[in-house]
């Protein structure tokens, strides 16, 4: 009887870390970045452009994924479906472009090939291609 407290403690704590790592896959800080670019047809015009030149090969042309890059990656993820493994906010969405998805970098970063104002338009791409699929 008294291995059961102890073992109902551990079931607990590791019950509280899993959603603590759940939570920490979104970005704080990141969410509070506002999106300066207006998602103006030309923005998400420029958007998909960014994303036929640089995504579509990993994420699909339309946006549902792709088979892993390489052996031990995980599938490139959805992106017009409901969940956002890294934060769903317009600030988290350019980030994880920008600096990719450290520990294994499976969504590598494109800071150094898109500029600014290229990842916000690829965003606003990202929702309207979102708001398409549902």
């Amino acid at each position: 009887m008294r291995t059961s407290i102890p073992l109902a403690l551990l079931f607990t704590a590791g019950l509280l870390a899993g959603a603590a790592a759940a939570q920490e896959k979104g970005n704080a800080d990141a969410a509070k970045m506002q999106n300066p670019v207006a998602p103006s047809t030309e923005s998400i015009a420029a958007g998909k452009e960014a994303y036929d030149r640089n995504c579509r090969f990993c994420h699909s042309a339309d946006g549902t994924g792709g088979p892993p890059k390489d052996a031990g990656f995980p599938e490139a993820s959805n992106l017009v479906d409901e969940t956002w493994d890294y934060g769903s906010t317009d600030g988290e969405i350019y980030t994880v472009i920008r600096k990719g998805t450290p520990p294994e970098f499976a969504m590598e970063p494109w800071d150094d090939r898109l500029d600014e104002t290229e990842t916000w338009n690829l965003v606003n791409y990202l929702r309207a291609l979102a708001k398409g699929a549902k």
